[in-house]
């Protein structure tokens, strides 16, 4: 009886999986430091309906060029409609609803501002989060990051190519 329970409790499939890659934005705001901003629109679930609410209470976003890698931090989280989450940044996904969710990050790092403004190839980002009571990062979605037009400065967002096209639905 006790092995048939775990099984239940532990089965695979209970997991919190996105919808990847997610839609992306980027801007740098021109201040007196500037500062790299890019919004994710993570939309996730999980496997099965009567799993436990996962809750994402940390998070950062892994920027790759080449060897190096920026870990650019989580400032804020906003509803499908860009209304700040009660318990912004973090936020949980319940059942095997969707669960949409703005995710900002931002960074002041002179070389990650640099390679926003000048990279000509896909620049691969990975959004990671700390989960419920994990002590560990886990990958949340990937994604291969273009901007194909000049990144001016400024507050006005510029929508990134991410490998979805939310017009035909992938």
């Amino acid at each position: 009886m006790a092995g048939k329970l775990t099984n239940l409790l532990f089965r695979p499939g209970w997991r919190l999986k996105c919808i990847d890659p997610p839609l992306g934005w980027v801007r740098i705001l021109d201040e007196a430091l500037p500062v790299a901003e890019i919004r994710l629109q993570i939309t996730s679930f999980l496997t099965q309906s009567w799993a436990s609410p996962v809750m994402v209470r940390e998070g950062q976003l892994r920027v790759v060029d080449g060897e190096r890698d920026f870990i650019v931090p989580w400032t804020a989280s906003a509803d499908f409609d860009g209304n700040p989450l009660p318990e912004s940044p973090q936020y949980s996904v319940k059942g095997t609803k969707t669960h949409h969710a703005f995710v900002d990050f931002a960074s002041d790092a002179p070389d990650l501002i640099a390679l926003l403004e000048t990279s000509t190839e896909p620049i691969p980002v990975m959004f990671e989060g700390l989960f419920n009571a994990a002590i560990e990062f886990r990958a949340v979605a990937s994604l291969d990051m273009s901007i194909d037009q000049p990144l001016l400065r400024g507050s006005r967002w510029q929508k990134v190519g991410t490998g979805r096209n939310p017009e035909r639905g992938s």
